[in-house]
């Protein structure tokens, strides 16, 4: 098995396939619940091509209790040079959690992805950021299908539950303009600086300049509502 996925792997990736490699075994060696080969993949202009995955599941922890997040990386033609392509693939027991992190297709935004660079970015790096931005805003919710199913019953059995987090205990994020959001006041992406740009034109907040700007720059999508950005203002507190 080992070898001929690195076979697979070699073969899509013949410029940097040490390279490729040597990224691959690292991912494996610490996430133990994802497998490599190989999928199609549909890209938005309808073109289709076969890319090198590695599927399955990454822990979070919450409250003490593992969580088995299911995901999907996917190497692109390029790669490292190109940046990896995320996406959170829920079972059917599962629901998507939209967030600015992750969109309703399940697809995954995050800095790290935005700033990926070939020469110093690598897939384990980035799962381990994926692993605390999901432990901070879960991309999924088990479906409730009566008392029986729910996720305190079920934590109460077992420590590490492939079932995930319910919103029972993932709370939503605050509304805009509540008193915990306003309190908070940090970038959505760098979770960091102070937010004080609007996105034009859907008028959305909660990025500081400079990931807004480079947001408008790489992705050119609001990284909640997906649409075009047209321009970034800057916006100042009365």
């Amino acid at each position: 098995m080992a070898a001929s996925w690195r076979s697979a792997l070699i073969k899509k990736t013949k410029k940097k396939a040490n390279s490729c490699v040597k990224d691959v075994e690292q991912v494996l060696k610490y996430f133990h619940g994802l497998r490599p080969g190989i999928q199609e993949y549909t890209y938005e202009n309808g073109r289709q091509t076969e890319l090198f995955a590695m599927e399955g599941t990454i822990p979070i922890k919450i409250k003490g209790v593992t969580y088995n997040i299911p995901v999907c990386v996917l190497l692109q033609e390029g790669h490292p040079e190109v940046v990896p392509l995320v996406y959170v693939r829920p079972t059917s027991s599962m629901a998507i959690k939209v967030s600015p992190y992750v969109d309703a297709n399940g697809k995954v935004y995050h800095p790290y992805l935005h700033k990926w660079n070939y020469k110093s970015s690598n897939i384990n790096t980035l799962l381990q950021e994926l692993c605390r931005i999901f432990t901070q805003n879960p991309p999924v919710y088990t479906i409730s299908r009566g008392p029986s199913n729910s996720i305190s019953q079920q934590s109460q059995g077992n420590s590490h539950q492939d079932a995930r987090p319910s919103g029972s205990l993932c709370q939503d994020p605050p509304a805009q303009g509540s008193k915990s959001d306003e309190s908070k006041k940090e970038c959505i992406i760098c979770m960091s600086k102070e937010p004080n740009s609007v996105l034009i034109p859907c008028g959305h907040l909660g990025l500081c300049m400079a990931c807004a700007r480079e947001i408008q720059r790489n992705s050119k999508q609001c990284p909640v509502c997906r649409s075009v950005i047209d321009q970034v203002h800057q916006v100042y507190e009365s």
